[in-house]
């Protein structure tokens, strides 16, 4: 073979093995990881984050979609914040929640597990031969402490329609300031 036809051959393997190891990385970080959902913004359709659309020039709806490993409650709080956002860049004083809606739909994830356990790295077997019996090591799979496995968890999408104003009246009883709203951490204190 000519070298030519040798470096022909090499590239052709090697952009094979590139796409192949793109292709299984790309699967493995395609695959949602059993853990609370930080408050984001969502990248994409199937990110996880917040996302929104304007339903009119005082109306907005606000998703956030979350694993099942989110509070309930911190999932409400994030979609709250994020419209108390947008009612900021949009001039708004004050705003409403006139609508809520959430669904659950079951997905496979990644899971880490941690075992605090020492692992017993050997089982202990007695062979014995003509010559006589000795007792020998053998190897036995265990669970490391960081091990990930597949798990089932269920994404929420929790959308909010808010209703945004300059004036508390307009709104009803139930109205947020913007202020108030964004004034709350997002993060409990103390991690609780």
């Amino acid at each position: 073979m000519d070298n030519k036809k040798i470096i022909k051959k090499s590239r052709l393997m090697f952009a094979g093995i590139s796409a192949a190891l793109s292709l299984a990385l790309a699967g493995c970080s395609s695959t949602p990881v059993a853990a609370p959902t930080p408050y984001k913004s969502a990248s994409t359709k199937a990110s996880y984050g917040y996302s929104s659309e304007k339903v009119s020039n005082s109306e907005y709806r606000v998703l956030f979609k979350a694993t099942d490993k989110t509070p309930a409650d911190r999932v409400q709080q994030y979609a709250l914040h994020r419209a108390a956002e947008i009612a900021q860049q949009q001039g708004f004083t004050h705003l409403a929640v006139i609508k809520t809606n959430i669904d659950k739909k079951p997905v496979m994830a990644r899971e880490i597990m941690t075992n605090n356990e020492e692992p017993v790295a050997f089982n202990i077997d007695r062979q014995c031969t003509m010559s006589g019996c000795d007792e020998v090591a053998q190897p036995m799979a265990v669970a490391s402490s960081n091990d990930v496995v597949k798990t089932q968890i269920n994404d929420i999408y929790f959308s909010i329609n808010v209703k945004m104003a300059n004036d508390m009246t307009s709104l009803g009883k139930n109205a947020f300031t913007v202020q108030e709203v964004l004034t709350k951490p997002l993060e409990p204190k103390n991690g609780s």
